[in-house]
């Protein structure tokens, strides 16, 4: 043995013996200093030296063996195990050592304990890393409990704790095996229960020595411990290892022993809330939180649940955890299932052979919680193939349930949705099939959780196709499945079916040959089951699979569209409408079916309508029941409508079956709406074609002629045209026969003999045969002709005024042709007319009854002269007779324009501008304009338009002739040009000489016509007549509604007949009269003087239409125009009704009579003059408004001239959009619609000239004009960056405080608005988180000290409230390097404010404080609590007062407070300035805040200054006579003492001399001030 060995072995015997005569008192004692040091010997290099040690550690277990309550130095031995010299062999004994010490140890050592558990984990051996894991998992336990200590400290401190965090390798580590430990459940918690064998750590160090000793191998388990329980020789079977984890994981949890559900659950909280307390990423406490969520222990599932919600938000739309993150994905579905080959209904997992090392899927519980977190990430979605195993998992798994199956399927469609093609197509295949397989086994269940999985299996199929159509184009029996789905699945899986049939159609978009003709045959069966949602998809398949001209397809619409369910009847008529065109698409000709096959394929699928066709309309049956229900019949004549109108290759072509099913439409079982639809449609043949179906229909008068009665008067007077172009083909004789009937079914006037019906359908009838009649075909006697005329001029004094009308509008059909063949001399009737027909009051019953529909108010129109060929009526009798007899015929008619029933009034008129156009003479063009003229003074819009509408008749060059009137679908000139496409009456000019109406009949059609040798001296006449009215005394009326009258005919004019020679010459004075109705108060006047505008503008040459944009231009910029004087008379509305209020006694104040009333009686005649002004401002905002309309119409035509005046207009353009005038407004944005193409980039591209008008208008001298331009400009400055504001934001900041102290409120309402926008703006450009930090820089410097001058400073209180409010809320968002350099002028600004928002009567009452009994100490207490207030506090203003003060003290406390000892070359300053200050302070508040601000500078500063300060305390203390010194001396050493104890003890002895001095003084109040403990700590 050498000496060193003999010496280790003497010094350690001399420690055993020391040992062995330790009382069991003093043995941990001596343990906690032997034990590190005996065990630091197993280093020694001789084997007798660790014998020995063993023999010590030995004697050392035998003595604490039994004895718990002795422990063992942790941390010693915690030091030694870490220290990087200790041997292999030291570290073994020193762990088992520390094993035993934390056994033994309290709570807050264990946990004390964790940091150097974990320090350096992922340096140490396997066997060691689990035992200290499992060490400091126990360590942990004291975190359990809520009300923890770790909760004092904040997430910073926390963490800074321990080490181990720090470190990458480390952190991973832990969270492994704190995950595992998650997973892990007891016995107690799992089916069968968990024997093991039980060995405390002494018995485990006992047999570790002597294997040792001996030589021996130690014993030891799967986990690297000593004595597992594997190696207990336990009786027990293997017992089930718990979801998420490997047999070989439990035994690393477990240890020597299984923790009890108690324990368990501790240790669980524990890990919870020190990865909550240490501020761990959510990301990667994630799975922690799961697994604790879904938890069997009721404790630890609230914990993860609280958790989750609040530190992984994720049911936030932002969470914390960054689902987006493949590494977390991979852990995500590696614990979901596990590393064990999937069993899809094998053998059971745990009867199954499962290694050792094989992980177990997750918990059926978890894996749900897993699939909730999966259903959010488009990562998982694309984590294939674990994503399909997922799937195939959650629906075919062994232990499954409906609820995971429905997560499964749930997830299938997120993955559908969003998964990679390149990832989903391999394996989408495999997916369809599980799909259907799934829904073929579960077909038989019909409970609530079942029912959703067959939903959401659906689902999962229908966005399958949408990503893998090519699986389901060549097999339709997927849809044909679905289909049938539809009629048997009950209500709560129907809805999710039925949106995965509508998905499933875009599998089988495009499909041809076998596959569509299949579908074809699929869709038809569908749309008449009698389930509802079977036909919505299959009408919504035909829309979608199938062009628009695919024949089947539009007839399943036709169908659907007469269903009674509003949704398949909204489907079924989109289909039956062209497809509206997508923006970003290419725009493709809408092609319609063919006509033939639309027709020969509705009679293949109904036959009755095939057997109609072929029987011929030798005898047309009426009762015949319909094939189709009437909806779906006429959607279906509609569409067909539209299919002839679109292929108009041979227009005249009569098509036998088209007329076959429209026959059949007119059976008496049809609606009346469809008969009406199908006679138009039967009209529409037969003005293409006159001859071809006079032909065919001549035999069926006494069918056409049961029309005539029909209930609506639109079906009655389409069957008159149609017997007017049936008469083409009727023998003379027949057709006098046939109106002879007519004649006779009204001529009594006997209303109970013909119901009102008859009557007016037999007129109008008569009106259309005798029109055909005098065009010479047939030809017709004189003498009938003329039965017809007086039985008709007879029936203009019908008793019934309606009916009246009726035979004034056939009189004018008849008129149309041309003169009236009345007699050579005036008939009785005629001599005894009345001037003045009765009240349309006294109608029958029947009228009132009558089912036809209101008149479209006619537009205006355009007129067209009408000759007559043949008819034999110029070789009558001599002019004067003749002219006798056709000017009381005209006077009939023109006295029913007097009438009470506006309808009445509407045919009347319309009669008379047609027998004007027919026979342009001065017997009836004098009565017919006199009569129209004097309707000037109506106010019905119908009526004007109507009007407008006989005079361009009156006029002449109509673009219409005689037949397109009498055998079409005429109602009035311009709905007859909408229906050919002239939308716009600029677009009806220009239509004009372009429209291509053929016309079968004599009469020529005059289009375009212009002044000529044709037209007669009396028509000239007439023109200049309508003229000179309309242009020189309607449009410049005093009266509002004259004028308005004037500009609607003076519109219908230039709309219709403006390319007459008349006409052109006067374009610049009819665009004058428009320009003048711009500024009318009538909302209908200004808005035909603008669409005027746009006529004359299309009219006009090139230099007219500059110079109408340059007026335009000056009206919409608020230019001077041109006015013409209107003469004033006493009831000359000058303001609109109630837009000035009430007079003093009552009474509107509108007029230009009331207006003058009120001057008088104010005594200021003067006043009138103001009244004027206000007037005309109102004219030009209406002439604004008015222009605009003109201008949108205009900038549609003017393409490239308007290129010049963008720039100027669209300022001013944005800001009426935000006009006060919600007219204004309207208008302004219509223009702004039609004039700017792309809103956004126009305004970015004159940003600049935006924004300076809007704040030249901010402070204009119009109020309108200033609250426009605020909330023009909030909106305008939203989202701009700084390179955009940085020249302008302080313009606009001033601006916008100018605003908000505007005089009127409204605007002050839209500073406001205003300034909350420009305060988020300015906060982003200065936040430098979101904007770069030069830019930021900018922005403060820039912002911070204008408000400063500007806000805070102001005299307004919203000023400066706004103000503040930024200011504070900049300092909070800017960083130090923005706020820093304007510290000392915002610091000095806002104390010396402090006093400025002070109430100012708190200072009246403190100065007379005697007299309202207030103490005034109290009150200036009071007085500073209120400048706490935090409202008060963020509150400043210059000027000095009382919060001022006691604000600077608490500022320059927050200040040390927060800066520490960094303030101390500034300490000498502060305590100068405090001292100074409170001894010139008389209130005892202020002196004290004071004194508090130097007891807190006082803690930082030099022992030198300290000690000054101090011996001017004790100066004060001592001055004789002055109390208020003593007192603030007192103040000052008590917050010394409180504040800066440390500094202050080594100064004691001064003020401990003083106090002794003084201390029976009576006013001994240093050492009452000096606390208890302070004296305590002097002495």
């Amino acid at each position: 043995m050498s000496a060193t060995a003999q010496q280790e072995v003497d010094s350690l015997d001399r420690v055993l013996t020391r040992l062995a005569t330790t009382e069991e008192t003093n043995l941990e004692k001596v343990l906690s200093r032997l034990l590190p040091v005996v065990l630091g010997q197993l280093k020694s290099p001789h084997e007798i030296t660790k014998k020995k040690v063993l023999e010590m550690l030995s004697h050392v277990n035998k003595r604490v063996r039994g004895h718990d309550q002795i422990k063992l130095p942790l941390d010693a031995l915690l030091d030694l195990y870490l220290t990087d010299a200790s041997a292999p062999l030291v570290k073994n004994f020193a762990i088992v050592y520390i094993e035993m010490a934390m056994e033994r140890s309290t709570e807050d050592q264990q946990a004390a304990a964790v940091a150097k558990l974990l320090l350096n984990i992922s340096r140490q051996s396997g066997q060691h890393q689990h035992t200290l894991l499992r060490l400091a998992i126990v360590g942990l336990e004291g975190l359990a409990q809520a009300t923890s200590k770790h909760q004092q400290n904040t997430e910073e401190e926390f963490a800074a704790k321990y080490a181990f965090l720090q470190s990458t390798a480390d952190r991973a580590k832990f969270l492994d095996f704190a995950t595992t430990v998650m997973l892990y459940q007891p016995a107690a918690l799992l089916p069968r229960v968990m024997h093991t064998a039980s060995q405390n750590p002494a018995e485990a160090l006992g047999q570790l020595i002597q294997s040792s000793i001996t030589g021996g191998p130690l014993a030891r388990g799967p986990s690297g411990g000593v004595l597992s329980r594997g190696s207990s020789g336990s009786a027990a079977g293997p017992l089930p290892t718990p979801p998420g984890l490997a047999r070989q994981d439990v035994s690393l949890v477990e240890g020597k022993a299984a923790p009890s559900v108690n324990v368990l659950q501790k240790r669980k909280l524990g890990i919870l809330n020190f990865t909550a307390a240490a501020g761990l990423e959510p990301g990667a406490a994630l799975l922690l939180y799961l697994i604790a969520a879904a938890d069997p222990q009721d404790p630890v599932s609230r914990r993860g649940e609280e958790l989750l919600r609040k530190r992984c938000g994720l049911d936030s739309p932002k969470p914390s955890v960054n689902l987006e993150d493949s590494a977390l994905m991979a852990k995500l579905f590696n614990l979901f299932q596990g590393s064990v080959q999937p069993n899809m209904g094998g053998a059971s997992q745990e009867a199954a052979a499962v290694p050792d090392d094989q992980t177990l899927p997750a918990g059926v519980l978890l894996q749900s919680r897993l699939m909730n977190l999966l259903t959010k990430s488009t990562a998982a979605a694309n984590f294939f193939p674990g994503a399909v195993q997922v799937i195939l998992s959650c629906v075919y798994g062994t232990t499954t349930t409906v609820r995971l199956k429905q997560q499964g399927m749930e997830f299938a469609v997120w993955v559908f949705k969003h998964a990679d093609d390149a990832q989903l197509q391999p394996h989408s295949n495999v997916i369809l099939q599980k799909l259907l397989q799934l829904l073929n086994e579960e077909g038989a269940s019909s409970d609530t959780p079942t029912l959703t999985l067959r939903g959401f299996t659906y689902q999962a199929v229908g966005q399958l196709a949408k990503r893998a159509p090519q699986l389901f184009q060549k097999d339709t029996d997927i849809a044909a499945q679905f289909f049938s789905a539809l009629s048997v699945e009950p209500p709560g899986v129907r809805a999710a079916l039925q949106e995965a049939v509508s998905t499933l159609a875009v599998a089988y978009k495009g499909c041809s040959g076998d596959a569509a003709a299949r579908i074809e045959q699929l869709l038809l069966g569908s749309i008449t089951s009698p389930q509802e949602a079977s036909r919505l998809c299959a009408v919504q398949w035909a829309n979608r699979l199938f062009p628009f001209q695919h024949v089947p397809a539009r007839y399943i619409c036709a169908l659907a569209a007469g269903d009674i369910k509003l949704e398949i009847k909204e489907e079924g008529q989109s289909g039956l409408k062209p497809p509206k065109y997508q923006p970003g698409a290419a725009q493709m000709k809408v092609i319609y079916p063919q006509l033939g096959a639309m027709v020969s394929y509705t009679q293949s699928r109904q036959a009755a309508l095939k057997q109609a066709a072929a029987t011929g309309r030798g005898s047309l049956d009426m009762s015949k029941p319909l094939p189709l229900q009437p909806k779906a019949y006429l959607a279906l004549i509609t569409f067909l409508r539209e299919c002839r109108k679109q292929h108009t290759d041979d227009p005249k072509s009569v098509s036998q079956d088209y007329l076959g099913v429209l026959e059949h439409a007119l059976v008496k079982d049809a609606t009346g709406e469809l008969h009406v639809t199908a006679i138009q449609a039967l009209l529409e043949v037969a003005s293409d074609s006159p001859e071809q179906c006079a032909g065919l229909y001549r035999g069926q008068l006494s069918w056409l002629r049961s029309f005539l009665t029909h209930t609506d008067a639109t079906a009655r007077d389409t069957a008159g045209k149609l017997c007017g172009i049936v008469m083409l083909a009727v023998k003379p004789e027949s057709a006098e026969a046939f109106l002879t009937e007519l004649i006779a079914g009204f001529g009594d006037h006997d209303v109970k003999k013909h119901k009102f019906e008859v009557q007016d359908g037999y007129l109008g009838g008569t009106g259309y045969v005798l029109a055909q009649a005098m065009t010479g075909q047939p030809a017709l006697s004189k003498e009938a002709q003329q039965q017809a005329v007086v039985a008709l001029c007879d029936a203009l004094k019908h008793s019934q005024h309606a009916l009246a009308a009726t035979a004034a509008a056939a009189l004018g059909c008849a008129g149309l042709r041309g003169p009236l063949p009345l007699p050579d001399t005036p008939t009785p009737a005629a001599a005894s007319l009345p001037e003045k027909p009765q009240s349309s009051s006294e109608a029958a019953p029947e009228a009132k009854r009558s089912k036809s529909p209101p008149q479209e108010p006619p537009s205006a129109s355009v007129s067209s002269t009408f000759t007559v060929k043949g008819t034999g009526a110029e070789s009558s009798s001599p002019a004067c007779d003749d002219m006798a007899s056709r000017q009381s015929a005209m006077q009939r008619i023109v006295a029913l324009t007097k009438d009470k029933d506006v309808k009445v009034v509407q045919k009347a008129a319309i009669a008379a501008g047609h027998c004007c156009a027919g026979h342009p003479v001065k017997a009836v063009l004098d009565p017919a304009l006199e009569a129209l003229f004097a309707l000037g003074f109506n106010k019905n819009e119908d009526v004007l338009f109507t009007v407008g509408e006989a005079l361009c008749f009156a006029f002449g060059g109509v673009p219409v002739s005689a037949d397109i009137v009498l055998r079409t679908s005429f109602h009035s000139i311009a709905t007859w040009l909408n229906s050919k496409g002239a939308g716009t009456t600029s677009e009806a000019v220009e239509g004009v000489q372009d429209m291509d109406t053929d016309s079968a009949a004599p009469s020529p059609h005059l289009n375009g016509h212009t002044e000529s040798s044709s037209d007669s001296a009396d028509q000239t006449a007439a023109q200049d007549q309508i003229i000179k009215k309309v242009m020189q005394e309607l449009v410049f009326h005093s009266r509002a509604e004259v004028r308005c009258a004037g500009c609607v005919w003076l519109l219908s004019l230039v709309s219709y007949t403006g390319k007459h020679a008349k006409l052109m010459p006067l374009l610049p004075d009819i665009q004058e009269a428009f320009s003048h109705l711009l500024g009318d108060q009538n909302e209908l006047t200004q808005e035909m003087a603008s669409r005027g505008m746009s006529v004359v503008y299309s009219l006009g040459d090139e230099s007219a239409q500059k110079q109408l944009l340059d007026g335009l231009m000056g009206v919409l910029q608020g230019g001077a125009r041109k006015r013409r004087a209107v003469k004033l008379t006493g009831e000359t509305q000058v303001f609109e009704e109630g837009s000035m209020g009430e007079a003093p006694g009552g009474g509107s104040l509108s007029t230009y009579k009331e207006l003058c009333a009120l001057a008088t009686d104010m005594g200021q005649p003067d006043l009138v003059y103001r009244f004027m002004d206000l007037a005309n401002h109102h004219a030009s905002i209406n002439s604004s408004r008015g222009a605009a309309f003109g201008f949108a119409s205009i900038a549609k035509l003017a393409g490239e001239q308007l290129g010049p005046y963008i720039a100027k207009l669209v300022p001013k353009l944005y800001r009426y959009q935000y006009d006060p005038n919600a007219r204004v407004r309207d208008s302004m944005s219509h223009i702004w619609r039609a004039l700017v193409t792309e809103p956004k980039k126009t305004v970015d591209e004159h940003f600049g000239a935006i924004l300076q008008e809007l704040l030249k208008e901010m402070g204009g001298r119009l109020w309108r004009n200033r609250e426009a331009s605020c909330n023009a400009l909030s909106d305008l400055l939203q989202g701009r960056r700084w390179p955009e504001l940085k020249d302008k934001l302080r313009n606009i900041w001033t601006m916008t405080l100018r605003a908000a102290d505007d005089i009127k409120e409204s605007v002050r309402g839209a500073a406001s608005i205003l300034g909350k926008t420009l305060r988020n703006l300015t906060l982003r450009l200065c936040d430098p988180q979101v904007t770069p930090t030069k830019e930021a820089q900018e922005a403060v410097g820039l912002a911070l000290p204008l408000l400063l001058e500007q806000g805070v400073t102001s005299q307004v209180a919203e000023v400066r409230a706004m103000g503040l409010d930024m200011i504070a809320k900049m300092v909070k968002a800017s960083g130090p390097a923005q706020i820093q350099p304007h510290l000392a002028d915002l610091s000095v600004t806002m104390l010396e404010s402090l006093s400025g928002m002070e109430d100012s009567r708190l200072n009246y009452i403190e100065q007379n404080a005697d007299r309202f009994g207030v103490d005034t100490d109290k009150l200036e207490n009071v007085r500073v609590n209120m400048s706490k207030v935090p409202k008060l506090c963020a509150l400043v203003k210059r000027g000095i007062g009382l919060n001022t003060r006691t604000g600077c003290a608490r500022f320059i406390i927050s200040l040390t407070t927060r800066q520490g000892a960094d303030i101390k070359p500034h300490t000498p300053a502060f305590i100068k300035a405090l001292v100074t200050a409170a001894r010139a302070e008389n209130s005892t508040t202020v002196q004290r805040s004071y004194a508090q601000a130097a007891g807190s500078v006082a803690r930082y500063t030099s022992e030198a200054r300290l000690a000054k300060l101090v011996e001017e305390a004790v100066a004060m203390y001592t001055t004789p006579g002055d109390r208020e010194a003593r007192l603030l001396s007192g103040m000052l050493v008590r917050e010394l003492q409180k504040q800066a104890a440390e500094a202050f003890s080594g100064q004691a002895s001064q003020v401990i001399s003083a106090s002794s001095c003084n201390f029976l003084h009576p006013h001994h109040i240093l050492s009452m001030s000096v606390a208890p403990d302070a004296q305590r700590t002097l002495v």
